[in-house]
């Protein structure tokens, strides 16, 4: 380990018709050692995450010694910050978590994906932060993208176990729209995406988290200097369900984030503006809610490029694990 230098600038690219590309990137450099590199704020209301990255940044100014690199990238998404949007970007109105990187010439979003996938790629692992954002109420786990096992998917959960949450979800990344994690996985890059916090609230406790979960995984990676504590957690998944209306209305939701539902149970309802229910929600199976949606506003017509998070009401994992019987 060695005296750390640290180099804050912004990597900027012009984009045909629109806005520059840009982030703002924080290299951290020691002696020789792993890249590691930590992205938040690709969803812009997701806020613990971009408050632990920049808790970090502050932490490694005044610590002494590092080994490898560290690049931290404090928020991706600047437009969308800076504009208030939450999920989609407030440019393109894509998804940039299910954007693949390779289409610099593409959209706005294919562009910002891509520069960043060219600035990480060269890291021997990534954690990516997320939470609940203005509509979403979570529970705080670590998302472990999964395409069999292996030595990769072990490295990214132990990257997982440094996050003091109660599970880890195995995420079969081929059965969802995840495009950042299986194409990090594709370069044989352990990878993680956390979810801690919820409804865009900047809570202390969800800042905690992240901060300290970003710390204890550089620790594991002799990165930093310090114990390197794995938490024990329980396993999710693979099986998920994605719950979706079909129709526009107005939500309202029986259940929170992090209850344990039993099929057939009511999960909410879906009514019109004059108070008439329209459809009932029910658990498809014995499951744990990993988040819910909280915003009563179900728009069924709004799909930009097929996205169907105006329609999203709740996702489920099962979690037999964490079932109690009865």
């Amino acid at each position: 380990m060695t005296t750390a230098t640290i180099q804050k600038r912004w990597l900027r690219e012009d984009h045909p018709g629109g806005p520059p590309v840009e982030f703002p990137l924080i290299e951290v450099s020691g002696s020789p050692g792993p890249t590691v590199a930590i992205v938040a704020g690709m969803h812009p209301g997701e806020y613990a995450g971009v408050l632990a990255a920049g808790q970090l940044v502050r932490h490694l100014e005044s610590s002494p010694t590092v080994r490898g690199r560290i690049l931290i990238v404090p928020v991706l998404s600047t437009q969308a910050f800076f504009q208030r949007a939450i999920q989609l970007s407030p440019v393109d109105e894509q998804e940039p978590h299910y954007v693949w990187p390779g289409s610099p010439g593409g959209t706005y979003t294919e562009h910002l994906v891509d520069l960043l996938f060219r600035t990480i790629e060269v890291s021997e692992a990534v954690l990516d932060l997320h939470g609940g954002e203005f509509t979403q109420d979570l529970t705080p786990y670590v998302g472990t993208p999964w395409e069999g096992d292996g030595p990769l998917y072990d490295r990214s959960v132990e990257l997982a176990s440094a996050f003091e949450v109660p599970f880890f979800d195995r995420r079969a990344v081929a059965e969802t729209a995840n495009a950042l994690p299986r194409a990090l996985n594709a370069r044989g890059i352990p990878n993680i995406w956390t979810e801690i916090g919820r409804n865009g609230l900047p809570e202390p406790e969800a800042v905690r988290l992240q901060y300290e979960g970003c710390v204890g995984a550089l620790r594991l990676l002799k990165v930093l200097e310090g114990e390197a504590i794995r938490h024990p957690q329980r396993m999710v998944g693979p099986r998920h369900w994605s719950i979706h209306a079909e129709r526009s209305g107005v939500w309202v939701p029986e259940i929170r984030a992090g209850d344990h539902v039993r099929k057939g149970q009511v999960l909410g309802r879906l009514y019109d503006l004059f108070g008439r229910e329209l459809d009932v929600f029910r658990a498809p199976d014995d499951a744990l809610a990993e988040y819910v949606c909280t915003s009563p506003a179900i728009n069924a017509d709004r799909r930009p490029f097929g996205n169907t998070w105006h329609q999203h009401l709740a996702q489920l994992v099962e979690d037999p694990a964490g079932m109690s019987p009865g």
